[in-house]
C-alpha cells in the first residue's frame, strides 16, 4: 500500500487550497488559517443565532469566504449605535433633560428604559432578523 503524502495542494476557484493529513483518521483537512477575529457583543451574536437557524446558506458561504465574524461585528457596532441615537432622538422629543434626572429620578429612568426597550425593537427589525 502506498503512504499518504503529509499535505496536498489543489486550485479551486482560482484559490490554492493546502490539505493536511490528519493520520488519525487518514484524511485530508484544508489548512486555513483565519484572520484575527473581532469581539461580537449581544446583538451580533443575536444575528448569529438567526443566520444559523434561518439562513443556513447565506451563514455557510459567510463562513467559508472568511466574512462571518466582520459581519458580525459590524451588525454589533451598528446596533449599538442605533440604539443610542434613537433613544436620544426619542428622550429630545419628549424633553427629557438631564436636570430631570436629578428632581425626579424615577420618572426619568423609567422613560429612558421605555427608550431603550423600544429602540431595540426597532434595531432587532431593521438589523439583526433580516
Amino acid at each position: 500500500m502506498d503512504e499518504l503524502k503529509k499535505e496536498i495542494t489543489e486550485i479551486v476557484g482560482g484559490r490554492e487550497i493546502r490539505y493536511v493529513l490528519d493520520e488519525a483518521t487518514g484524511t485530508y483537512l484544508p489548512d486555513w488559517e483565519l484572520p484575527p477575529q473581532k469581539e461580537i457583543g449581544r446583538y451580533g451574536r443575536m444575528r448569529l443565532k438567526f443566520l444559523k437557524e434561518n439562513c443556513s446558506s447565506l451563514y455557510q458561504a459567510m463562513c467559508l469566504k472568511g466574512t462571518l465574524n466582520e459581519h458580525l461585528a459590524e451588525v454589533d457596532d451598528r446596533a449599538y449605535e442605533r440604539i443610542n441615537s434613537i433613544t436620544k432622538a426619542m428622550s429630545k422629543a419628549d424633553g427629557l433633560t438631564d436636570e430631570m434626572k436629578n428632581t425626579d429620578q424615577l420618572y426619568w429612568v423609567g422613560m429612558m428604559n421605555n427608550y431603550r426597550n423600544s429602540a431595540e425593537e426597532i434595531i432587532l427589525n431593521e438589523l439583526i432578523y433580516v
